[in-house]
């Protein structure tokens, strides 16, 4: 019985112990309720990675580019932050349409609608504060988000983001 009780005591210690996550970037994603209610308070562009749970490319930009300290502290700072699921079969108001799921693509008419027709995962989208979508289709690696955050997370340069990403020095590893 003694056994049993100090394996119970271990057990739950462990379980504790594991149940804190010092992981702090699981914090990076907010919801979109959320964001509309920040964005009446404080306009600032939004960033939304859009997924899904079979995609490996996007569980590796979880894993890599979004957990770099200088990328997620960049995001969080600059950008309001949503995680998107293509597939997602929740309605979605965004620049007063409604969006639902495509059942015939098995994808959702926001990722739609923004992907332009590139139906490519994962997709990053960037908002403007005058809600103009920009996307981009593919994993980005930290030095291939870098210039793009950095062109829509500050007052827009006087030139295009091509012209500015070609002069951008890069600084984050």
């Amino acid at each position: 019985m003694q056994k049993f009780k100090l394996f119970l005591l271990l057990l739950l210690t462990v379980s504790i112990l594991t149940s804190f996550n010092p992981d702090k970037k699981k914090d990076l994603w907010q919801s979109w309720a959320e964001i509309q209610t920040l964005m009446k308070q404080q306009p600032k562009p939004i960033i939304i990675d859009m997924y899904a749970d079979w995609c490996e490319y996007c569980k590796q930009m979880d894993r890599t580019t979004y957990r770099n300290d200088s990328v997620y502290e960049y995001i969080k700072e600059h950008f309001y932050r949503f995680k998107f699921n293509a597939e997602s079969k929740e309605e979605l108001v965004w620049n007063n349409k409604k969006f639902n799921h495509d059942k015939k693509n098995n994808l959702h008419e926001f990722f739609e609608y923004v992907a332009k027709g590139n139906l490519i995962l994962p997709t990053t989208v960037i908002i403007t504060t005058d809600n103009q979508p920009y996307t981009v289709a593919g994993m980005l690696y930290t030095k291939d988000i870098e210039p793009m955050l950095k062109y829509y997370g500050t007052e827009y340069p006087n030139n295009s983001l091509e012209s500015f990403s070609k002069q951008y020095k890069s600084n984050w590893k």
